[in-house]
């Protein structure tokens, strides 16, 4: 297994392409965006970030030379598609600006894919005899984990647009405002994201539970706790 030939055991065709492309993609954009920067040039960082978000990906199997197993292609397409729509769409390439509600669509979709990894990692638990829990109490505990985090989001931009955008850091970032928009003041952008927030995340456990109970229908488990509990063998 190498960063451009993924593991083929376990892994379809379809996805191990699309594992290739959107790594492929992510590298050459993360270099592109680090030198030349993004859309007004000045959006360096977040090419920085997307090669750091990269390598912290694909770090246990690269460190250890695959003694630890990569992560699960399933959770790694996920969050290879939260840094491409978030650093390279909403940040480099200026679509919260460009396209109207694109902000809502990010505070729908990230919650989202949260909300779907953390089902995948407490059904791992529940099956292997970890967490003694239902499927409702396992999806609304992610739910509120999902909520909470967002809260805590918000609670990061408040602090960035109140202490952090007018400083060194806010220069590196384009002094960009974090909350409110010119159709939204601060305080109806904030709970809007909240409220989208807790529907991405109310969407990602009922898609949790509803691949759960497809596959205990066809008299299995959901595959993924497999992966996710090989990841830590030696």
């Amino acid at each position: 297994m190498s960063f451009l030939n993924p593991d083929t055991e376990d892994v379809s065709p379809l996805e191990r392409n699309l594992l290739r492309i959107m790594r492929i993609f992510l590298l050459i954009a993360g270099v592109y965006i680090t030198i030349f920067g993004g859309v007004n040039g000045a959006e360096r960082i977040f090419g920085i970030l997307i090669l750091v978000a990269l390598a912290i990906i694909n770090a246990p199997a690269l460190v250890t030379q695959n003694r630890i197993r990569a992560i699960p292609v399933e959770i790694e397409l996920l969050l290879l598609a939260m840094v491409l729509f978030e650093l390279v769409g909403g940040d480099a390439l200026g679509l919260y600006v460009k396209i109207p509600h694109y902000d809502n669509f990010m505070h729908f979709m990230l919650p989202l894919y949260i909300a779907l990894i953390g089902m995948m990692l407490v059904y791992t638990m529940h099956y292997y005899g970890r967490l003694k829990a239902s499927l409702t109490e396992m999806a609304i505990v992610i739910v509120i984990i999902t909520i909470g985090l967002g809260g805590i989001l918000e609670m990061g931009e408040y602090t960035y647009d109140k202490y952090l955008s007018k400083g060194p850091l806010g220069q590196i970032t384009g002094n960009t405002q974090m909350q409110g928009s010119p159709t939204q003041n601060a305080i109806d952008d904030t709970m809007n994201d909240l409220f989208t927030d807790t529907a991405g995340g109310i969407v990602g456990a009922l898609l949790g539970v509803y691949f759960i109970r497809r596959a205990e229908k066809k008299g299995g488990h959901w595959k993924i706790a497999d992966e996710i509990e090989k990841m830590g063998e030696v």
